[in-house]
């Protein structure tokens, strides 16, 4: 196949997020193998009665990315022609639903010329389709038109994989793109879409109510579901993967400890995940390995998501044993509260700099103290400039349950104050005239050669995220007179600075306009006589 890369100017302006395939979330070689092959002869299945699309279902921690990841890296093995796009429920605010399919048309346009011309063609004289956020004409005019002219060039099948839809946020957010895989696009007609012929689409998520009722009978769907798989299958390959992951502890077990783990697991690849890590003592136990596998063992029961929550809990436990609650759970909930509120996975150096603003003294804890023993829950744990999120998505979904999480429950409307005053702050402190000391201000800034340097440099990861998102934070916020006085000070010190920030960012009209809205509806149910009068004085 010929590969080319995408002509920056043809596509400058056409909406993009990055969500696509990690090589490092594969399956471990030897396992899932029989799932794996139906879906690559699924994929390879030519003719007119295979189905278009395969929905791959399963309760949380069967291992459905995995399956995925693996999917999309062995297509690109194999030098064939697909896009992969992930759904990320902490990353929410980057509406993904609204961006998917402009996102997965630039993918295939990276790795295929007439999908390249096609689709420049298609954007090339129309400023408004390049960032339209109406995903039926993303469909019909980024998908369908470029991938039926590939296609009719093409033997090769076109794999389009769409993993974790269940995180895609609400049920309304991911209807139309339910619709649009039924065939079914547009509600007001009853014109179903024909699907180009080596069209495939592999679709992972839960068994939602909504996702079942458009895809279990769907149109062109052929549903797999994880929870169906035999348990000795299920047995057979996780006994694998914690003998490969045990293997560093030399001789301290054996294949019928192994074959134990794997009956508790239920079929669970992320229990046995996190089995290994307690066994290995990655939570900084001071037991050892086959002390943590004995109290693993005999206090391990129950299945399906039970069995993942006690998991949970055991392993928070040891981080913050029953002895030390009372000093170590405010910290705890301040920080976690902090990282599950934000409206985008920050570092601990952003998360940092954003608690230096924090109300209370108490507050100014360091995240590291929270975060640095929960490697085998969190990411960005041993760097401090990586994105810090829960490893799984059903981690953030037990913490924010109180009937699950119990003495762990985190109530993200806590911290709501603070980080809307630490946003503001942030700003105050950061914003300046001329922020990134451009030479020239007549300029366009897609003329500045080193602008992202720039940025980069004078901008830092707090300061970018308070000028996106302050807004929303305030807007979930009740009015206090120190928030208040905080957003009067910004309406008659820093708003122009802070368009301009927002500007060299590229962010912004979006993002002003949704930030005012915000302000404006807390305004009027709150404090509006008192807070449009500094909005007046800028008009």
């Amino acid at each position: 196949m010929i590969r080319g890369l995408v002509n920056n100017q043809d596509f400058i302006d056409l909406v993009y997020v990055g969500a696509g395939r990690d090589t490092s979330k594969r399956c471990l070689p030897g396992t899932r193998e029989d799932i794996l092959s139906e879906i690559k002869d699924w994929i390879d299945s030519t003719g007119e009665d295979v189905e278009r699309i395969l929905w791959l279902s399963g309760t949380a921690g069967k291992g459905k990315s995995a399956i995925a990841h693996t999917i999309s890296n062995w297509v690109d093995d194999r030098a064939g022609l697909g896009a992969h796009f992930c759904f990320d429920r902490t990353r929410e605010a980057e509406r993904r639903h609204e961006k998917i399919f402009a996102t997965i048309a630039r993918d295939l346009a990276d790795r295929d010329p007439i999908i390249r011309r096609t689709l420049a063609n298609v954007i090339r004289d129309d400023n408004e389709l390049r960032h339209t956020k109406d995903i039926m004409r993303q469909w019909k005019n980024f998908i369908l038109a470029p991938v039926d002219a590939a296609s009719r060039a093409i033997d090769a099948p076109i794999l389009m994989v769409i993993d974790g839809l269940d995180e895609s946020g609400e049920p309304q957010s991911r209807e139309h793109i339910l619709r649009m895989l039924v065939a079914k696009a547009d509600p007001f007609s009853t014109e179903l879409t024909k699907f180009p012929a080596h069209f495939r689409v592999l679709v992972t998520s839960r068994p939602l109510d909504d996702i079942h009722r458009f895809l279990h009978d769907g149109q062109h769907v052929r549903h797999v579901s994880m929870d169906n798989i035999s348990p000795a299958s299920a047995e057979r390959d996780i006994q694998h993967y914690v003998s490969t992951r045990l293997a560093n502890l030399g001789d301290a077990f054996n294949d019928s400890d192994f074959q134990i783990l794997a009956q508790k697991s239920d079929g669970m690849f992320e229990w046995a995940r996190l089995a290994c890590e307690y066994i290995k003592g990655s939570n900084r136990l001071s037991r050892s390995p086959r002390r943590n596998f004995n109290a693993l063992v005999t206090g391990t029961s129950g299945n399906g998501i039970r069995l993942l929550d006690d998991m949970y809990r055991r392993t928070l436990a040891e981080i913050i044993p029953e002895d030390d609650h009372e000093e170590a759970m405010p910290l705890f909930r301040s920080v976690m509260g902090q990282i599950l509120a934000s409206r985008e996975p920050l570092s601990k150096d952003a998360l940092m700099a954003m608690r230096l603003h924090f109300v209370a003294a108490a507050q100014n804890y360091n995240v590291d103290d929270v975060i640095g023993p929960m490697s085998s829950l969190v990411t960005g744990t041993a760097n401090s400039g990586v994105p810090i999120r829960p490893l799984h998505g059903s981690f953030y979904e037990f913490l924010t349950d109180e009937s699950r999480s119990h003495r762990f429950f985190i109530d993200t409307s806590l911290v709501a104050s603070d980080i809307a005053l630490a946003s503001l702050r942030v700003m105050e402190d950061g914003l300046r005239f001329n922020i990134c000391s451009l030479e020239s201000s007549y300029l366009p800034n897609d003329a500045i050669t080193d602008l992202e340097k720039r940025v980069k440099n004078y901008i830092p990861d707090a300061l970018s995220y308070s000028c996106r998102f302050w807004g929303a934070h305030v807007g979930a916020t009740p009015a206090e007179a120190l928030l208040v006085e905080e957003v009067k000070a910004f309406f008659d010190e820093r708003l122009l600075l802070w368009m301009e920030a927002l500007s060299l960012i590229k962010k912004a009209i979006g993002s002003a306009v949704q930030t005012l809205s915000f302000i404006k509806d807390w305004c009027q149910v709150c404090w509006l006589e008192l807070l449009l009068r500094p909005i007046h004085s800028y008009r």
